[in-house]
């Protein structure tokens, strides 16, 4: 069983005027494996902070706080390690790039998990359809 742990984050972003601006204010949440949660508020209170903070986004400095996954700390790791972990974004709208299937995208992403491609889930075909 996985544990997101977040305990008393503060996170600030640096504005364009070079003003360091105070976001996340403590926020303390504990997700387990299979739990839902949904995360509400109005528009600027930090819900898209808190998505791009644990994903890694290197605009946002956390300021005092730590997330933790299974006890392991997630603010030591790269984007490409929370990813690997299950920490990511992902569009809600994905553009679609020309040439690329859905199946090829997927296995691309299961071959650099796993080192190797995927077995194709019906076999080798080993004759020609009629």
């Amino acid at each position: 069983m996985s544990t997101l742990e977040i305990k008393d984050l503060h996170v600030s972003i640096e504005t364009e005027q070079g003003v360091k601006k105070q976001i996340l204010k403590g926020v303390s949440l504990t997700i387990n494996t299979g739990e839902t949660h949904a995360i509400m508020g109005p528009n600027g209170s930090g819900k898209s902070t808190l998505a791009s903070t644990i994903a890694g986004h290197p605009r946002y400095t956390v300021d005092s706080g730590s997330i933790t996954l299974d006890g392991a700390d997630v603010l030591d790791m790269s984007v490409d390690e929370r990813a690997r972990a299950g920490l990511f974004l992902a569009m809600q709208y994905p553009v679609e790039v020309p040439g690329v299937t859905m199946t090829n995208f997927l296995r691309t992403a299961k071959t650099a998990l796993d080192g190797e491609a995927p077995r194709c889930a019906t076999g080798p075909r080993t004759s020609s359809p009629p």
